[in-house]
């Protein structure tokens, strides 16, 4: 792996890491109420759909930048299981809610976008 492919990578990481914090806590601050954490469900469905239409596109380049560094870095799988049992332990209902509609929302998300871009490449 040379240093240019890394330098993407981490181009793309300092932009969606800072976005993923920001985006949460704008959203999060708004649905205060949910049980549900709506911040975290936000950022992975967004980045999710983004991952879609980066990988469908076929773009080497693009798919350093925004796909692996950005929105690696502005999704979060750690988020996920951290909120999960948060959840886990204190309402087993919203659990599920929650597992369900990221484990779907993001596959969904993901799918469509990915599919719209390989009619358009």
């Amino acid at each position: 792996m040379s240093a240019a492919v890394i330098g993407w990578v981490a181009l793309g990481a300092v932009v969606g890491a800072p976005l993923r914090f920001l985006i949460d806590r704008w959203v999060t601050l708004r649905t205060a109420s949910s049980p549900i954490p709506i911040g975290l469900l936000v950022v992975n469905i967004s980045g999710s759909a983004l991952l879609g239409l980066v990988v469908g596109l076929h773009h080497p380049t693009l798919t350093l930048v925004a796909g692996s560094g950005f929105c690696g870095a502005l999704t979060t799988y750690s988020g996920f299981a951290w909120e999960s049992t948060r959840l886990w332990s204190e309402r087993r209902g919203a659990f599920w809610a929650f597992v369900a509609l990221m484990v779907l929302a993001c596959l969904l998300a993901f799918w469509i976008t990915w599919s719209l871009a390989t009619r358009l490449a």
